[in-house]
């Protein structure tokens, strides 16, 4: 009987196969959640930058803001209406624009009786707790005060504003105080506002030149304050109540100096089942907004959800995986092939990565790596080695008589005579355009690598045969020694560089050896 013998074996394939299924399994449901999580940190990043380009907005439409009232005629309110317009409408964000004047108090009395008598006959200079209520004890006028005397847009809701003393304002007070004699802007923390909502201010202190007239209404006066005032959920972006970013938490603080740390927005995502917060993945971002006078932290949180991992497509999968188990031959055969085609296509992955495409020369990732194998080289044995920059001359003319194709064919042959040229331990790589750079391995002095660069001087200058006819091309090359001239990449690439230029200055088609900045340069030409 041959059962007893087989069920151990088809036991073990069973077990085989399911072992692989739980794997695939659990292969599969950690792609979609690193997908899920890639997702987030787009949309995370999204929102950021929405964020983003609203604060800075703010502080370029208050420095536009400050320089308009620099230069606007004292009196001209309409034009600073229009203005204003302008910018709220570009930017709905920005709920309200004013201006309040520097008013100094032995003059106040005056000033108040000619707005009355030139403005608004109802304008008085009053405290911000007269039309709240709310008492602050002030101690920061010194002379001076700053009555609000311009608002965009004036709501009906806002019109008691008109004449309140900036720094009565409880929660403005430090903020106006920083403000004076401060060239940048001042941001102020989250307050509630008087018709309701929540705020921040942007506070930017405005001197211009005295007034041309002693007569005329000096309106707006030498020194002013321009203001910005900012709805916080107005900074919470629109695409965050989309449905694709609607299940993420947000939540973001203004954390500027001096200020306590403020919350400006939150947008909490629909609740997660108990099971979903136990077993699946939360992720947390915390990113932050380096604006000047904005410095803002932002809280991302997702909680992974069943529906986000059981899609339809998934579910799909796990089934067709569990049919696999009927033909384990077949999958097995085909599980093979497909690692089969996956390897010859990471090797021509990795082939692409690290190969010029025209000239199918090392690029300039694998010339690092084996630039890298050198300096290891170098560290173990103490053998030295060289990198010449070699750069075609004259190539431009070629590409602009006879067209970019034929400049191709003059590349490719130019970097197969190179490598002709070289030995199998050394280097030859395109470095961009009409320039390679090359790495000679266990140089011992600079006139070995001299007698290489002349080797390759010569072999370009024979004809190369393109599809315009012959071409003749020259070659300059610059020539660094490890470690003399550098012992890093860049150092020598820059060593190698400039003797290169140095060959071009002798009159090209030559070769020439880095000396160090306070020496000259050995040149070497072929006629």
């Amino acid at each position: 009987m041959t059962h007893p013998r087989l069920r151990p074996t088809l036991l073990l394939l069973l077990a085989a196969w399911l072992g692989a299924i739980a794997i695939v399994t659990q292969t599969l449901l950690s792609a979609e959640v690193n997908r899920w999580e890639a997702k987030f940190d787009v949309d995370a990043r999204l929102l950021l930058s929405d964020v983003k380009q609203k604060l800075d907005t703010n502080e370029a439409v208050l420095a536009g803001f400050s320089a308009f009232l620099q230069a606007v005629d004292r009196s001209d309110t309409d034009s600073t209406m229009r203005y204003a317009a302008v910018a709220a409408s570009a930017y709905p964000h920005i709920y309200m624009i004013e201006v309040a004047r520097r008013v100094n108090l032995a003059d106040e009395t005056a000033f108040q009786s000619s707005l009355r008598d030139h403005w608004r006959d109802d304008f008085t200079i009053k405290d911000f707790a007269e039309i709240t209520g709310r008492s602050f004890d002030d101690n920061t006028r010194k002379g001076a005060t700053w009555p609000i005397l311009f608002m965009y847009p004036s709501l009906p809701e806002t019109q008691a504003i008109f004449g309140v003393r900036l720094e009565t304002v409880d929660y403005l007070s430090r903020t106006v105080a920083l403000a004076q004699g401060n060239i940048r802007p001042v941001v102020s923390p989250v307050f509630s506002m008087y018709e309701g909502g929540s705020a921040y201010i942007l506070l930017q202190e405005v001197t211009r030149p005295a007034g041309k007239s002693p007569t005329e209404l000096n309106f707006f006066g030498d020194t002013m304050m321009a203001i910005l005032l900012i709805k916080t959920e107005a900074l919470l972006p629109a695409r965050a109540r989309e449905a694709e970013f609607a299940n993420i938490s947000v939540s973001a603080s203004i954390v500027s100096p001096g200020n306590p740390e403020t919350l400006l927005f939150e947008q909490n995502a629909p609740p997660a089942g108990s099971l979903e917060r136990l077993l699946l993945p939360r992720f947390t971002r915390l990113l932050s907004i380096n604006n000047a006078t904005q410095p803002t932290q932002i809280r991302f949180v997702r909680q992974l959800q069943w529906g986000d991992l059981l899609q339809p497509e998934r579910l799909m999968i796990l089934l067709l995986l569990g049919a696999a188990l009927l033909a384990a031959p077949w999958v097995t055969m085909r599980h093979y092939l497909s690692l089969d085609r996956a390897e010859i296509e990471q090797e021509r992955s990795a082939y692409l990565v690290t190969h010029d495409l025209l000239t199918s020369l090392p690029n300039r990732f694998l010339f690092t790596d084996r630039f890298e194998h050198a300096v290891r080289s170098w560290k173990r044995n103490g053998n030295s080695f060289a990198l010449m920059l070699a750069d075609l001359d004259h190539f431009k003319e070629i590409n602009d008589q006879h067209g970019h194709d034929v400049g191709d064919q003059v590349l490719v042959a130019c970097a197969n005579r190179m490598a002709g040229e070289l030995r199998s331990c050394d280097t030859v790589a395109r470095h961009g355009g009409d320039e390679f750079v090359i790495l000679l391995a266990n140089v011992e002095n600079a006139e070995d690598a001299e007698n290489v660069g002349r080797k390759l001087l010569a072999a370009i200058a024979e004809p190369i045969e393109t599809a315009a006819g012959p071409a003749h091309i020259g070659c300059s090359i610059g020539i660094a020694i490890f470690p003399t001239h550098g012992t890093n990449l860049d150092a020598l690439r820059k060593a190698a560089d400039v003797a290169m230029y140095q060959a071009k200055d002798h009159g090209r088609n030559a070769v020439s050896v880095f000396s160090g900045p306070a020496q000259s340069f050995s040149t070497k030409s072929v006629a």
